[in-house]
């Protein structure tokens, strides 16, 4: 009778373990949408049915189950695990040691494994990215766009990342777009999907595996799904209504008739490159969250417009969203003749305002209006409303403050007093080291006043105070603290600031030179020195307020010019004589300018007196 048992148990273990081949008309795997993975990793010998013709595509799979999966697709070595709730005898510990020796799974902090548990989606793709790099394909993150991404746990979303970019997990399609699931539990059907297309991924030596499809929006958001296509070459010919119909390349649209275009690299802390056509030579960066107009695209990059620039970024660092699923638009809106911009992050669907300056004539209170540019002004019906400039944004830093250095302490005093925040602010008394630095290399003392204000919160960010850095001078991105330059003193903070904005930014034949003035991501400052796309408009902004509680004093003191220049350059010279030999030159045209008198020739032209 024991040989008998054993014999049967034998056989039995034979048949779980090898596959069940069975009249595909009869077995429930028959129209299911993942049918041809199931059948796939079957045949391989990777997973079998209970009995003939039952495979249970939607049964949910423990952990035990898809760690021996794993190790089966792979052709695991032998190997051992010590996890205190897998025993020795337990039915599948070798496909577990076999997956544990191999770096695929490591378990729970308290030494467990937990075999029996359900595996989630989100769990599965990180054992999945364990496996490519144990194979030693190259992981590529990109950015998830899943309409559930905020449900992915943070320790996971980097392995899911690197899942979408081969197309190993693709999502769900709903009429919002393309959702992960993350804490659902997976299925045999899931499981044999990630495993055959991780299979395909690994044999092509790292080659994406997704295709493209056309998909119709309505006017209400919903999307409808169409053809599916191997080329976007062919998808693109396919579309026959540009205006509603958009390209998906996996769960990313990479063409649409009209939308925002969203900076959005792989990690937060990265900046995402707008080029030229050729795709190598910089126009500026931006940060993680940037809304930019949408131009056109292909299946490497996109055609954008970022304040008045024209130029390219790289299909996989954005976001595309369509008009029809905006769900929010940075936008400028006028409060009790302040004017206030609301910028929006699509990314996370939130918004930040401040109040940037005074508000143009031609707007109304409570009205919306857009700009690209912060100075050309559109309705919610995209109409043009009229064009102003913030004084403070477009002032030239050359020139000079008309406060003391008193007047700026007074004014953090002010902020002290009103914000509890800033009570311990250091810069309190800073304000001769400003207008110090104003005289040495005439640089406006308001501008650098604000600058640092903005950049170090007052003086009370970490950078400052460990670093007595007021400026977040070369406080990168990737490692603002560590890579923060420090200071023996907030004094030698400013004067080195000074010197640095003096040499490399404010002069024209400065490396970093746009423009002397704080600007936009097209001119100024603000085109090589940050990140974010609204930095000129931030430290404007906070001249404006500092100027209005002292008094007024500066707005409006300087009349502000725009260079043109008949032969697109214009020389500067000493003496309003072309005799002079010019001291500098701009090139191109479209540079601000303070026009401090005009003089005129014998020859009857009128030559200007100016700071750049």
């Amino acid at each position: 009778m024991r040989l008998l048992t054993k014999v049967i148990l034998v056989i039995v273990l034979l048949f779980t373990m090898n596959p069940l081949y069975t009249d595909a008309k009869q077995d429930d795997l028959v129209g299911h949408p993942l049918e041809a993975e199931m059948r796939a990793v079957i045949a391989k010998g990777i997973m079998s049915g209970y009995r003939e013709g039952v495979y249970g595509p939607n049964d949910s799979i423990t952990r035990a189950q898809f760690a021996t999966f794993l190790a089966r697709a792979l052709e695991l070595p032998e190997g051992e695990s010590n996890f205190k709730d897998v025993s020795d005898t337990y039915i599948l510990r070798d496909g577990i040691s076999r997956a544990a020796s191999a770096g695929l799974v490591s378990g729970y902090p308290d030494q467990t494994f937990h075999p029996n548990e359900y595996i989630t989606r989100e769990q599965m793709a990180a054992m999945i990215d364990r496996a490519l790099a144990y194979r030693n394909i190259k992981r590529t993150p990109l950015h998830l766009s899943f309409i559930d991404v905020d449900q992915i746990q943070s320790i996971f979303r980097t392995p899911v990342s690197h899942n979408a970019y081969f197309g190993i997990v693709a999502g769900n399609r709903t009429s919002k777009g393309f959702e992960f699931a993350p804490k659902a539990y997976a299925t045999r059907a899931h499981a044999a999907a990630f495993i055959n297309r991780l299979l395909k991924v690994i044999e092509s030596g790292g080659e994406r595996m997704i295709h493209y499809q056309v998909a119709t929006l309505g006017s209400n958001g919903q999307i409808s799904y169409g053809d599916s296509f191997m080329s976007y070459e062919d998808a693109a010919s396919s579309l026959k209504n540009k205006a509603t119909q958009v390209i998906y390349y996996g769960p990313n649209i990479v063409k649409m008739g009209e939308g925002m275009v969203v900076a959005a690299p792989a990690s937060v802390s990265e900046v995402v490159v707008l080029y030229k056509e050729d795709m190598s030579t910089q126009l500026t960066y931006i940060v993680s969250g940037t809304e930019m107009k949408y131009l056109d695209s292909t299946k490497d990059r996109v055609k954008v417009q970022l304040a008045d620039t024209v130029g390219y970024v790289k299909q996989t660092a954005v976001q595309l969203i369509p008009k029809q699923l905006e769900q929010g638009r940075s936008y400028y809106e006028n409060r009790s003749g302040s004017l206030y911009h609301f910028i929006y992050h699509p990314l996370t669907n939130k918004y930040v305002s401040y109040e940037y300056g005074k508000a143009p004539s031609f707007t109304q209170s409570g009205q919306k209006y857009y700009s690209l540019n912060g100075y050309d002004f559109y309705n919610t019906s995209g109409q043009s409303v009229g064009q102003a400039y913030q004084y403070f944004n477009y002032l030239p830093l050359r020139t000079k403050t008309n406060y003391t250095a008193e007047e700026l302490n007074r004014y953090i005093e002010y902020i002290m007093t009103t914000n509890p925040a800033y009570a311990g602010s250091p810069m309190v008394n800073l304000g001769e080291a400003f207008k110090q630095a104003e005289e040495t290399y005439h640089i406006n003392a308001l501008y650098l006043f604000a600058k640092a204000m903005h950049e170090s919160s007052y003086g009370t960010s970490v950078i400052a105070q460990e670093k007595k850095n007021l400026f977040g001078y070369q406080a990168y991105d990737r490692d603002p603290l560590g890579n923060a330059k420090p200071f023996a003193s907030f004094e030698e903070s400013i004067m080195f600031v000074a010197g640095e904005m003096n040499t490399r930014y404010l002069d024209p034949a400065g490396i970093n030179f746009n423009g002397a003035v704080l600007g936009n991501k097209s001119h100024g400052m603000n085109v090589r020195y940050a990140s974010d796309p609204y930095w000129g408009q931030k430290i404007a902004a906070h001249m404006y307020r500092a100027d209005r509680y002292l008094g007024g004093k500066d707005f409006g003191h300087y009349t502000i010019g725009k260079t043109t220049g008949y032969d697109q350059h214009l020389n500067v010279r000493v003496e309003p004589s072309t005799k002079q030999q010019a001291l500098y030159r701009y090139i191109g045209t479209g540079y601000y300018v303070a026009l401090l008198e005009e003089l005129n020739q014998a020859d009857g032209n009128c030559l200007s007196n100016l700071h750049i």
